[in-house]
Order: structure tokens, then sequence, then C-alpha cells
């Protein structure tokens, strides 16, 4: 797992091998980066994202879990 942190927003970046294709699944959660801060339910609780995609290495899941995470933080899409 990767994790990143962009302004208030930590982002956990992962990867998971499919067994059927070999193939690889990304998987993405957002939370407060602030640890202290009174619990707050997670912007994007852990999950699979660009669903139905299979991609061809564990370096590329990631880096399409952060195109995802940045299209979600992004200001247009608040």
């Amino acid at each position: 797992m990767r994790v990143e942190v962009h302004g208030p927003y930590r982002l956990e970046l992962s990867a998971m091998q499919l067994i059927h294709n070999g193939g690889w699944a990304a998987y993405l959660a957002i939370r407060e980066a602030d640890e202290n801060h009174p619990a707050q339910p997670d912007l994007l609780p852990y999950q699979q994202v660009v669903d139905e995609a299979v991609f061809e290495s564990e370096a590329a899941a990631i880096a399409g879990a952060r195109q995802v995470a940045m299209a979600l933080l992004s200001p247009a899409a608040r």
C-alpha cells in the first residue's frame, strides 16, 4: 500500500493481483490526513476503483487509483 498526503487528505493507494487472469485491480481510500481530528467518516472508504479494469502491473493499478483520487479531489468535482 502506498500512502500519500494531499493537503488535508490521506490517500491510501493499493493494488491486488487477480487470480483468474494475473492482471491487477486498483484500490483506494481517501481519509482525513489529521489523525487527531475528531472521528470523521472516510471521504471514500477502502474499495476497488476503476471497476472491471484490469491493469498490466501493480504500478499501473496504483497510478489508476491515484487518477481516480485526483479526479474526486479536484475543485470541479466538489
